[in-house]
């Protein structure tokens, strides 16, 4: 009988590595996910204002999409409140501030 090989990937080669260079891996992978912040046109800007508006007067939940740290991030929440160049989002952690510059996406959540 023939035995079937199995390879065990990058599992058998990690512990043949220094834990230097395993970190280096990792901050390697971790930064092929970065992304450059969207530029976006005036008319998405104007729709993104329209949401907000429409979420604040209708007290609807929204997705926020924002960047930070070169990812695209997400938060849910109510906006509360524009002022000072920030929204006020609550959400089950509480308040949060979100810096309007940040958003690059904003939905109503049915």
């Amino acid at each position: 009988m023939q035995g079937k090989h199995q390879d065990r990937g990058t599992i058998k080669w990690t512990s043949l590595m220094l834990p230097e260079h395993v970190e280096m891996l990792n901050q390697w992978y971790e930064s092929e996910k970065d992304v450059e912040k969207p530029i976006l046109s005036s008319d998405k800007l104007e729709e993104m204002q329209r949401t907000i508006m429409q979420a604040i007067e209708y007290k609807q939940k929204v997705s926020l999409y924002f960047y930070e740290a070169q990812r695209i991030e997400m938060l849910e929440g109510f906006i509360k409140g524009v002022g000072m160049g920030k929204l006020e989002i609550e959400n089950h952690d509480g308040l949060e501030f979100l810096p309007v510059e940040a958003i690059v996406d904003v939905e109503i959540i049915e």
